[in-house]
């Protein structure tokens, strides 16, 4: 499935997490993995979502304090 992070198209697995497609997104953008467990993400409507949060197809989420 295609879930958008910052308006970077990340491909996942089904059944996916919120804290699975940002281990994606840091290893795609070079970010340091110690970093991910601290950032805050919402979604297209601005709740805060948990790392634990599934995901589903062409959802939108943004992170917040990157």
């Amino acid at each position: 499935m295609i879930v958008r992070v910052n308006n970077c198209r990340i491909r996942i697995f089904r059944g996916a997490t919120v804290g699975d497609v940002l281990l994606r997104y840091a290893v795609r953008n070079g970010l340091e993995l110690s970093v991910v467990p601290t950032l805050q993400v919402a979604d297209k409507w601005g709740h805060t979502l948990d790392h634990a949060a599934p995901l589903t197809d062409k959802q939108s989420i943004k992170i917040i304090n990157l």
